[in-house]
């Protein structure tokens, strides 16, 4: 198990009303965060400990709001979408992970075959 791979992202609730989804910049396009799966931990567990301890955010103040499956030709992976309010948000996150409006997520969920579309 130790070479399957899970993403993730965060969907950020701002005050205004608007949404921005954190994703990993690689070169001009998007990536999603992703996380190799431990031998001792399970999928969740181990995208938990990269928003943990990468992305320095307290995973307490994040809900999971849906799981789905990313298809590439390359990869298959499970796809952990999670919440979390403006109000808990970490001043400056590490440089390697940005929060991107909802356009920028469209045009990398269009880079894989989603099986059941995220609804959000």
């Amino acid at each position: 198990m130790s070479n399957k791979k899970v993403a993730g992202t965060i969907m950020l609730n701002l005050n205004d009303g608007s949404k921005k989804f954190l994703v990993h910049p690689v070169g001009e396009s998007m990536a999603f965060v992703t996380a190799k799966v431990s031998e001792d931990m399970t999928g969740l567990a181990s995208m938990l400990q990269v928003f943990k301890e990468e992305i320095q955010l307290d995973v307490t103040s994040i809900n999971l709001v849906e799981l789905t499956n990313a298809h590439t030709d390359a990869e298959n992976m499970p796809l952990f979408v999670f919440e979390m309010n403006e109000d808990h948000v970490v001043p400056s996150i590490d440089d390697r992970y940005v929060w991107e409006k909802p356009s920028e997520l469209k045009t990398l969920l269009a880079s894989y075959d989603i099986e059941g579309v995220p609804m959000f």
